[in-house]
Parts: C-alpha cells; sequence; structure tokens
C-alpha cells in the first residue's frame, strides 16, 4: 500500500492532485485544516487544506459470491467514505446540546467533502466504464435507472462483461437475456410461509412505520384460512398505534379467526400456547420508528421469548436504496429471516427490492401489490423480480 499527504488551498485542488498522483482508487484517510507558515515569525501564515490518501497495488482476489463481493476501483473508496461519513454524523448527532464550534465546522466540512467526493467517485465511475462494452455499460445505465445500487449494478455487468462474446456484446437482446438470467441467479426466496411440513408455523412481522404490517398479515391470514382452509391465529403486540388493535380486530372478525392482545414481550408465551389448535399464527407489531432504539429492544426481547418463530422484516418498496440500507442497519441485531416488500403498485422502480435482499442476505418472501384482502399479496419469485426491474413484467392490483 503506498500513502501519501498531499497540501492544497481547498479540497477541490486536494482531491484533484490525489487523483492525478495516486489514480481513481486511492482511498482518503484523513482531512484537516492546518495553518502553513511562511516568511519570517509566520507573518504570511495561511490555511491549507491536508489530506492523506492510499492506493492498495495488490491484487485482490473476488469472493466467492460474485454480487455480495467486493471488487477494486471506486467501491472500496465510496464503502470507505460512507463508514467515515457516518461516523462523523453519529458523533455530531449524539453531541449533547448547543453543538462545539469545532463540531459545527466538522459538519459544514463534512457536507463539502462529501460534494467533492461524489464528483470523484462520478469521475471514476466513468473511468471504470470505459473498460465495459458500450452496450454493456447501457445496460449498466439502464439498471442504475431502474433503482439498483451502481455498486450491486456494476458487479452484475462486470461478470456480463467477462461471460459474452464479442458477437453477444454487440445484440442488445442478447445481454437483456442474460442479464435477466443473472438477476435470477441471484435472487434467494423462502417460498410459501407453511410448508409441506407438519406442525405449527409461527411467524411474526416487524418493520418501521406505515409499511402495511397490519393489512398484510390481514391478507396472509385470510389466505390460509379462506382458500386454504388451515387454521390461522393472530396474536398483536400493537397497542402503540391508535385504531392498530381494533383494525386487526376487524380484520380477524371478518375472516373468522381468533386475536390476542399481548401487552409486554413476557406475555407471547402465554398468547401462543392458548392458540394449540392453530396451524399458522401471525403476529403484528407496533409500526414504530426503525431509528426508535427503545422499540427495537423490545422486539429482541420479543423474539427471545420463543425460538421457532420466522420474523419477516416488512419494507417498502418505495423506499429508495439509502433508506432501505439504513432501516436494515437498525434491524441488525434481530435475527431476520426474510425480507417481505410491501406498496409494489406504489413504486416506479423495483432495482432497490434487489439491492435491499443483496446487502441485507436475507431472501424474500411476499410482494404486495394493493389494498384488497386478500387477493393483493403474492409469494416472492425470482422471475417476477428480474422482469419488474427490467420492465417486463407490470404490476396490476384489479
Amino acid at each position: 500500500m503506498q500513502i501519501k499527504r498531499f497540501e492544497a488551498v481547498d479540497m477541490q485542488e486536494a482531491l484533484r492532485l490525489v487523483k492525478g498522483e495516486l489514480g481513481p482508487d486511492a482511498v482518503i484517510l484523513s482531512t484537516k485544516q492546518i495553518k502553513k507558515d511562511n516568511g519570517v515569525f509566520g507573518m504570511f501564515s495561511r490555511q491549507v487544506v491536508e489530506v492523506v490518501a492510499a492506493r492498495d497495488y495488490t491484487d485482490k482476489q473476488q469472493e466467492k459470491d460474485p454480487i455480495a463481493g467486493r471488487h477494486a476501483g471506486y467501491f472500496e473508496t465510496d464503502d470507505f467514505l460512507k463508514e467515515e461519513f457516518r461516523k462523523i454524523r453519529d458523533d455530531i448527532r449524539s453531541a449533547p446540546g448547543e453543538l462545539p464550534g469545532a463540531l459545527k465546522d466538522m459538519k459544514a466540512e463534512l457536507g463539502l467533502l462529501k460534494g467533492y467526493i461524489q464528483e470523484l467517485l462520478r469521475e471514476g465511475e466513468q473511468e471504470q466504464l470505459k473498460s465495459l462494452h458500450d452496450n454493456i455499460a447501457m445496460f449498466f445505465r439502464r439498471l442504475v435507472s431502474e433503482g439498483m445500487d451502481r455498486h450491486i449494478a456494476y458487479r452484475l455487468v462486470q461478470i456480463l462483461n467477462n461471460k459474452l462474446t464479442e458477437e453477444q456484446k454487440n445484440d442488445m437482446d442478447e445481454i437483456n437475456r442474460y442479464g435477466m438470467e443473472l438477476i435470477q441467479k441471484q435472487v434467494r426466496t423462502t417460498g410459501p410461509i407453511c410448508n409441506q411440513q407438519k406442525g405449527r408455523k409461527i411467524a411474526v412481522f416487524i418493520g418501521p412505520t406505515g409499511v402495511g404490517k397490519t393489512t398484510t398479515i390481514a391478507k396472509i391470514a385470510a389466505k390460509y384460512t379462506l382458500i386454504d382452509k388451515k387454521k390461522a391465529a393472530l396474536i398483536t403486540f400493537d397497542t402503540y398505534r391508535v385504531g392498530a388493535v381494533e383494525q386487526l380486530k376487524i380484520y380477524a372478525k371478518i375472516i373468522g379467526i381468533p386475536v390476542d392482545i399481548v401487552l409486554s414481550p413476557s406475555e407471547l408465551i402465554g398468547a401462543i400456547e392458548r392458540k394449540k389448535n392453530a396451524e399458522l399464527i401471525l403476529i403484528d407489531t407496533a409500526g414504530r420508528s426503525h431509528k426508535d432504539r427503545a422499540y427495537i429492544n423490545e422486539l429482541m426481547e420479543l423474539m427471545s421469548q420463543k425460538a421457532e418463530i420466522d420474523c419477516h422484516l416488512v419494507l417498502s418498496a418505495t423506499s429508495s436504496n439509502t433508506v432501505l440500507a439504513d432501516i436494515i442497519g437498525r434491524f441488525k441485531d434481530i435475527q431476520v429471516n426474510s425480507l417481505l416488500f410491501t406498496k409494489l403498485d406504489e413504486a416506479g422502480k423495483f432495482g432497490a427490492v434487489f439491492s435491499a435482499m443483496i446487502n441485507a442476505q436475507r431472501p424474500l418472501s411476499y410482494f404486495t401489490t394493493g389494498q384488497r384482502v386478500p387477493e393483493d399479496i403474492e409469494l416472492a419469485t425470482s422471475e417476477r423480480l428480474s422482469r419488474l426491474i427490467l420492465n417486463m413484467d407490470a404490476v396490476s392490483n384489479h
């Protein structure tokens, strides 16, 4: 690894020096303002920017997972910077009361640095795309325009670029076909919530507010009760949201199944034991901010009461990659078994669904496509998602 220190009059000039000396793969290790003394007694001193950057010249072997694994290039720089931004952001948020002057300056510099880095990364991305066939680069832009995370999209097209022949690369139909196959191969799904195995199935649904957990639970309960003729039961732990219990009670009455209210995690085992005849028990939880640590701790306590509970993290397909990554990160301390995406009918792009699955390393269980109970829900499949991403399918809730 080569590490070098740069000084410049401003950050933009410093980044140009870094790129010119170490190339687009350089990693920014630190930045700070320093006072540069010139002349006798420092009478002509001035503030300059000091940047410490590094570049690793060692070959890096691609990890076994071609999509989840890292690749050399601007991805590593971006990942490092994201972590640095996160640390500084957390320091700012955790500072009590009025922010000290130095911390205020840091916040301002962070915004400025982020803009410069994003510009540098965009330039680096263009350099990376030059190594791809023009049609492969076009396919990359298509994936990004459909909401897929740029890092993941680039990893996909790198595989395509290495796999396809020159003749195939000149045929966009071939690229689309192989591209869809590659996306499908990366998609993992769980299948039905109740499989062919005998025994009771217990599932809990967690997630941020407003994603439609209660309605989704009602759809699953109605399907398995009215269509599959299984005995289902509901338990709600959502006494936080006004009207949540009444909403679930109405659904339960229409479907014809019982519902229990649990006020604390310790009551969960008793509620489950009272449902001995139920083949499927669905547990609703409060829809609160994923940034509420007390809520996360409460869910962790709830999950610890029963080992065989499957946990579905419910997310909205309308959310951006940034929001989804934040939510998944906040729930990292909970043993999530699968991701369930709602509001596909409201989403215009579906690449973020794929990206969330890759980043979370969790399979997909269900998609919901509207408000109707129980019609607007479907099993997540690799073919369905790949076709949605490439605009080969439409989401219909009619």
